[in-house]
């Protein structure tokens, strides 16, 4: 067994692989995963120390950034051990990116190798030259497992390759784990430093909540490379050792048959899910399914409506008898890796984000002195404190330095949400608004800055802001709407569809500009900074909300 060095909260200062080897000690012959094929958490460790040699033969070392392009896979899963236990610092990246993207994240993290799925490796070739990246590894698909010269096909180094993982020392409180790229309102994605501490902390936090062990079984479904995926999916199983079905990517139909084949026990999720699950049970063709083991369904990521989640209970427990499920809901910030707070299957107040989780705290401060504010039910901005709280972003002290409250009284810091919020009497968090001014589409973070940095290229933009726009439909939250002063000669020979168009071939499917609007003027303050709150104030007014 493990041998942990203890904190002053009982976290064990070990690092984030640790938690596999540990549990493959534990429950060596315990499935780790049941789909999309049967491995066991020995089998599983094997390869992670086979794939850390691997790494470790390339070059890799301690400290060296480490990124991963690709659909959920446990090929995905044993390369973030291997990479972690090699030494090296995971940069996940989204498999929807674009070149552009692709580049921007490879050169800003320094990375120098990337393990990437076969479909996605057009984009690293495309920027591999614009960057540091010197080693290509291709998780190869069934369909084409031939790979272009310059690569390393990922199978073969496995096959190849005896285990001899290089062993180093940790500081887990220091030491990074990941750079998880998140975007902020102003400027360009900045890569959230989080610790092994960090990471292992909210793994032990979370599982003190959801009342589950190593008899379980998950559905890993949201995206691996989101913080959400790769802590409270992915980290929390291995930690209890309960097994996985592993999903690419979520299809509603064969989503609900997974859950019935193998009996999953929990799902993680976001709004879009739930939406996609009601709407396909409520269909009079779909005879239900056969949930009987189905114990806990998770949202995060995003607000859900109450409507849709006592939908889906119903819909659930009468169509696909999953009595005793419970739906839960709660809420995080990449920053807090992820989670705050979750509301508690015995006490639910659903129209809350829950109460924070074990060793967090929180206050409510002033938006206008920054003064903490006593009385419980004011509206401020929420701050945090816990063991799970970002070291601060890559390369960006001045950005680390806002990101934090200092309190005046003991000089602690407390990381700052950018939420208005309030707590309620019984602590229960309420999220109002959000400060930045950051989309939320879908459950998808956008950054209004990093449009309108691509609006800015196209060659009849003179001006451009781009807003959230509230949307009417239960699961989408927001819709990016594009703000655009046309040049003189361009007015009148443009349409709005070519805006879309054109920035839809330039950036990840999800990010699109989905309305436009062609103004005269775009309201901005007295030092040029874009008054985004005017323009969503007056789309709420179109569309009648307060």
């Amino acid at each position: 067994m493990v041998k942990y060095k203890r904190g002053h909260l009982y976290y064990p200062e070990i690092p984030i692989h640790e938690i596999l080897e540990d549990t493959a000690e534990r429950f060596p012959d315990r499935s780790a995963f049941l789909y999309p094929q049967k491995m066991t958490f020995k089998q599983f460790k094997d390869q992670v120390d086979i794939f850390a040699t691997v790494l470790n033969n390339l070059g890799v070392k301690k400290g060296d950034r480490v990124a991963l392009y690709g659909w959920n896979s446990i090929e995905w899963e044993i390369s973030f051990f291997g990479l972690e236990k090699a030494g090296g610092i995971l940069v996940p990246m989204n498999p929807l990116f674009k070149e552009s993207e692709v580049e921007y994240e490879a050169s800003d993290s320094g990375a120098e190798t990337i393990i990437v799925s076969e479909p996605q490796y057009p984009n690293v070739a495309a920027i591999k030259n614009k960057t540091n990246l010197k080693n290509i590894i291709i998780i190869e698909s069934e369909e084409n497992p031939e790979i272009p010269e310059g690569t390393n096909s990922w199978s073969k180094l496995i096959a190849k390759t005896k285990p001899n993982p290089p062993e180093y020392d940790f500081n887990p409180k220091e030491d990074l784990a990941t750079l998880v790229y998140t975007s902020g309102t102003t400027g360009l994605p900045k890569g959230t430093m989080l610790t092994h501490y960090n990471i292992v902390s909210n793994v032990i936090q979370i599982c003190q909540l959801y009342e589950l062990s190593e008899l379980d079984i998950a559905m890993t479904v949201l995206p691996l490379y989101h913080i959400y995926g790769l802590n409270v999916c992915m980290n929390q199983a291995i930690w209890l050792g309960a097994a996985q079905v592993v999903s690419p990517r979520f299809e509603v139909e064969k989503f609900c048959e997974l859950i019935e084949k193998f009996q999953v026990t929990y799902s993680l999720c976001v709004p879009p899910i739930f939406l996609a699950v009601v709407r396909h049970l409520e269909e009079p063709s779909i005879k239900g399914y056969d949930w009987t083991n189905l114990k806990i369904f998770n949202n995060g990521a995003a607000p859900i409506p109450l409507e849709l989640l006592e939908r889906f209970d119903k819909l659930a427990k009468e169509k696909c008898n999953a009595k005793d499920v419970t739906i839960q809901h709660g809420w995080g910030l990449t920053e807090a890796s992820p989670v705050v707070a979750v509301n508690p299957m015995s006490r639910p107040k659903m129209e809350s984000q829950g109460t924070l989780i074990p060793d967090t705290f929180h206050k409510i401060i002033d938006l206008e002195t920054g003064e903490e504010l006593p009385e419980r039910g004011q509206i401020g901005e929420l701050i945090i404190k816990g063991p799970q709280v970002m070291k601060g972003y890559w390369n960006r002290p001045d950005a680390t330095k806002g990101a934090f409250w200092t309190d005046p009284n003991t000089g602690e810091k407390w990381l700052r949400t950018g939420d208005m919020a309030y707590i309620d009497e019984d602590e229960y968090e309420h999220l109002v608004d959000r400060i930045k001014e950051m989309i939320k589409y879908k459950g998808w973070s956008i950054a209004p800055a990093e449009l309108e940095d691509l609006l800015f290229k196209n060659p009849h933009v003179f001006d451009a802001a781009v807003i959230g726009k509230p949307s009417t439909e239960l699961d989408v939250g927001q819709i990016p709407k594009a703000f655009i002063i046309l040049k003189p000669e361009s007015k009148g020979k443009v349409s709005d569809d070519h805006i879309m168009d054109w920035v839809a071939e330039r950036i990840s499917a999800y990010k699109k500009i989905r309305e436009v609007e062609f103004v005269d003027q775009i309201p901005k303050s007295g030092s040029g900074k874009i008054l985004r709150r005017e323009l969503i104030e007056q789309e709420k007014k179109k569309l009648g909300l307060k």
